[in-house]
């Protein structure tokens, strides 16, 4: 059956990208890996394959920004939005979402909850839209290659050296704006 599938896949390019880029929306690191190995063991089209995972996984998160703004604006999405809690957390976000959006590229598992909070809180679509645009080449591109390059236990390997540098990102974005922002307010420590 898998056979059958490649083959399939060979000859009918854009069903290969269509299922592709539907993979991304269950798993988008896994199914980039997947893409990189089948260019590297069938005669695959590379762009197909490298196009369908960057759009979909972009489409992906494009679309996880946009169910935050639907969500806000629902009965429950009110509700919860009205706890104090929320409104600190919303507060904090807000703060810096910009940065957020950036690190959760490179942060696996960070995107749901990042991109879908970005919408919820109403962070300006244009530069949200940017950084996704910007971010996901590079990213999933790069996953893509050394996929295709090394095969999936090099791929592998990559995924956990991402999480550690994922989090020294984020904790930089994060930090990046109290390095910036000049002396602080308030009370010295003496």
């Amino acid at each position: 059956m898998l056979a059958d599938l490649l083959t399939l896949a060979q000859h009918q390019p854009w069903l290969l990208g269509l299922g592709l880029f539907a993979a991304t929306f269950i798993a988008e690191d896994l199914a980039t890996i997947a893409a990189g190995v089948l260019v590297a063991q069938t005669p695959a089209d590379p762009v197909i394959a490298v196009a369908a995972v960057i759009l979909g996984t972009a489409t992906g998160d494009l679309a996880l920004y946009a169910a935050g703004r639907w969500g806000a604006g629902t009965g429950i999405g009110r509700k919860l939005r009205a706890r104090p809690d929320v409104r600190r957390a919303e507060s904090w976000i807000a703060g810096r979402v910009l940065a957020l959006v950036f690190a959760a590229r490179f942060l696996p598992g960070s995107r749901l909850p990042i991109y879908t909070a970005s919408g919820l809180i109403a962070a300006p679509f244009a530069p949200v839209a940017a950084i996704i645009v910007l971010t996901t080449p590079l990213w999933t591109g790069g996953l893509f290659a050394i996929a295709w390059l090394a095969g999936a236990a090099e791929a592998q390997h990559l995924l956990a050296a991402a999480l550690p540098a994922g989090v020294v990102l984020a904790a930089a974005a994060l930090l990046a704006p109290r390095w910036f922002s000049g002396p602080r307010r308030g009370p010295a420590l003496t």
